[in-house]
């Protein structure tokens, strides 16, 4: 509910601020004094363009502030959570809108005392109030609004939520997978290519240690005619008549005949002893060595063909054998990503044929329930239009068939039909009177389940009177049972059934114009009325007739 309104060097207004209460609120005065300014300036406030002509002449920069109550939860539409989720504000907040327009065009825009842009008060002004008039802002004519009108007079305001979020689900599992699949088709050409590497290192079946065991071997297998010839020559020095085998005999009687005479060479005999062992070891060495010392072309051509692939996968992938190794780990684990990446999109493909299904199964039970209530609805509200002198005029509710959206798969539009002409959209509808009191119609009937607390009527009772005023007052007055209601009027019908009335009035000095509003108590609202009866000159009779006016209330 808007509880407070502070205009400061707007238009003709130095500085005024109006508080006001729950129930129907009016506001009156003179002609040009001002009245239709504060409507002005609260749509302003709630995101409408500007211009720089609004500011007061002499003045740098106007400041428009306006106060709410959290709203509320209780209808069948819960604004808080729209509210929280489209401008992430706690809906348990006061909310506290705040705009400077200054002449250099430097405009600033805050809510709750933080910087904002203007699309966010708007977002979050349209879920407060509702402007019908010349200034105002018609949400009622949006489709997206009036679609959601119909469900919740229909009852479908949690399965529409519901419905709206299994949606987005669905959307965000087509999302995911679209980019699983353009990521695949990216892949595709490079996924050719990994398998093709990761073959051709598998095959290679390389190890750590190989390439230098290779290299040794195949130094072995080039040089075996020298190591054949060495080998022979050791063993020949080693064993042959006269070798050191033979002389190493002769030395060992020496020394255990030394060892006989003097009985301390016992360590020489040792060592004799030993160095026997080694040689003869030697000789079984050499001896094998001489006996597996051959030419081998083939085992020397595999050899050298093993070194050629590893050396040649190397310059190929500018990568050691370590490295290669690593590589082709790399290369397997990225083709699992991209087997991975055909598995989801499977498993997704089917969550999106599930939950398509499923979406569409509710969309069609939304459809079956709004074909339905829209008879209903467009019956209340042609019986609400009656009593406010339009009986002529018909009001019908379109349901055409759409591609499946986030409200399902229809698009709700409500259509007027003023005497003799085919029915159109209200958006089409010339804005005045008429448009105001089709809006009151329609808020009267949606009463109890119309998510926006506030109303504002400017123009309402335009080209009306009487009898007509009166239903038009009174029919505002029980909008005002569910809603605050604020009018901007002319009749005193409408004015005297208002549970709170301000006046607007115009000050003029010689070089000065400004306006200035005040609440009336019971004594000035049956002055007020008297003026509205019977122009300048007020007399005891219309006094007694504002007063009568207010006790019929």
């Amino acid at each position: 509910m808007l509880r407070e309104l502070h205009i400061k060097n707007y238009a003709i207004i130095d500085e005024v601020s109006l508080t006001l209460s729950e129930g129907f609120n009016v506001i009156t005065g003179e002609t040009g004094a001002g009245k239709s300014i504060l409507v002005e300036a609260l749509s302003l406030i709630l995101g409408e363009r500007s211009s720089l002509e609004g500011v007061r002449h002499g003045a740098n920069e106007a400041v428009l502030e306006a106060a709410f109550d959290p709203p509320s939860s209780s209808s069948e539409v819960n604004p808080s959570k729209e509210l929280s989720h489209t401008n992430e504000l706690d809906p348990a907040d006061d909310l506290i809108f705040k705009r400077v327009l200054n002449k250099s065009g430097k405009n600033r825009t805050y809510l709750n005392g933080s910087m904002a842009t203007l699309s966010a008060l708007k977002q979050a002004g349209q879920k407060l109030v509702e402007i019908h008039g010349q200034q105002g802002q018609q949400l009622l004519t949006d489709l997206d609004q009036q679609g959601l009108l119909l469900d919740a007079f229909c009852r479908l305001s949690d399965e529409r939520f519901r419905f709206a979020s299994d949606f987005r689900h669905w959307s965000d599992l087509r999302r995911r997978l679209e980019s699983l699949e353009k990521q695949g088709a990216e892949a595709l050409r490079k996924r050719s290519l990994l398998e093709e590497q990761v073959s051709e290192i598998r095959e290679a079946n390389l190890s750590v240690d190989e390439e230098k065991q290779l290299e040794q071997e195949e130094h072995t297998l080039k040089n075996w005619e020298a190591i054949l010839s060495m080998s022979q020559g050791a063993y020949a020095l080693l064993s042959d008549e006269g070798g050191l085998l033979q002389q190493l005999d002769v030395c060992g009687t020496e020394i255990r005949d030394l060892n006989g005479i003097t009985d301390d060479a016992a360590a020489e005999l040792e060592l004799w002893e030993q160095a026997k062992i080694h040689l003869k070891e030697l000789t079984t060495f050499l001896r094998t060595r001489c006996h597996d010392a051959e030419y081998q072309p083939e085992r020397l051509e595999t050899v050298s063909a093993r070194l050629y692939q590893i050396q040649t996968l190397k310059k190929k992938y500018q990568r050691s054998l370590e490295e290669l190794i690593d590589y082709q780990q790399d290369l397997e684990n990225e083709l699992s990503g991209f087997f991975e990446n055909e598995t989801r999109q499977g498993e997704l493909a089917d969550l999106i044929k599930t939950a398509e299904k499923a979406l569409g199964s509710a969309a069609q039970r939304l459809s079956e329930k709004r074909a339905e209530g829209r008879v209903r609805l467009a019956t209340q509200v042609k019986e609400a239009l009656n009593t406010l002198g339009m009986e002529k005029t018909s009001f019908v509710i379109a349901q055409e068939k759409v591609p499946l959206s986030e409200t399902g798969i229809d698009q709700i539009e409500f259509l007027i039909a003023l005497p003799g002409e085919t029915p159109q959209s209200l958006g089409k509808i010339a804005s005045g009177g008429e448009l105001s009191r089709i809006m009151l119609a329609v808020k009267v009937v949606l009463a109890g389940v119309d998510p926006v607390d506030t109303l504002v009527f400017d123009e309402i009772d335009a080209g009306v009177g009487g009898g007509i005023a009166e239903r038009i007052g009174r029919r505002l007055s029980k909008l005002a049972e569910n809603h605050q209601v604020l009018c901007i009027t002319h009749l005193p019908q409408i004015a005297s059934l208002a549970d709170h009335h301000y006046f607007v009035e115009k000050n003029v000095s010689v070089d000065h114009v400004s306006t200035s509003i005040r609440a009336l108590n019971r004594k000035d609202r049956v002055e007020e009325l008297a003026r509205m009866l019977g122009g300048v000159n007020i007399t005891d009779l219309t006094r007694r007739h504002a007063e009568e006016m207010m006790r019929a209330k």
